[in-house]
């Protein structure tokens, strides 16, 4: 059996947040498609294909999923730190991508 060391510190039965990383991850996730995203259609034009279109969709969709997954991992009794940067990083990647559609509309 092991020995408990002396100065081993806990202050509290807390961790970091699972769904909170996993937020985090997918808003990073998210905002680094888009930007390969943005950077092809510049590069082909503003002609990109529909699949980069279809992945944009798909992107966005991420970035809801996330914000979601964020906003309920804020109720959860663990640190704060991987939560509120999951939903911060989740809602400027979702503000990113309505911005990229709205403009979209607005240059038909």
């Amino acid at each position: 059996m092991r020995r408990k060391r002396k100065n081993a510190y806990k202050f509290g039965d807390k961790k970091h947040s699972r769904r909170g990383k996993i937020s985090l991850l997918l808003a990073v996730l998210s905002l680094l498609a888009g930007i390969g995203m943005i950077a092809v259609s510049i590069q082909s034009g503003g002609n990109a294909s529909p699949y980069i279109g279809c992945a944009g969709v798909f992107t966005l969709m991420i970035s809801i999923v996330s914000v979601i997954v964020g906003l309920v991992s804020l109720g959860e009794d663990s640190y704060k730190l991987f939560p509120v940067l999951g939903s911060i990083c989740a809602g400027l990647a979702l503000a990113g991508w309505v911005a990229v559609y709205v403009l979209g509309f607005y240059t038909l």
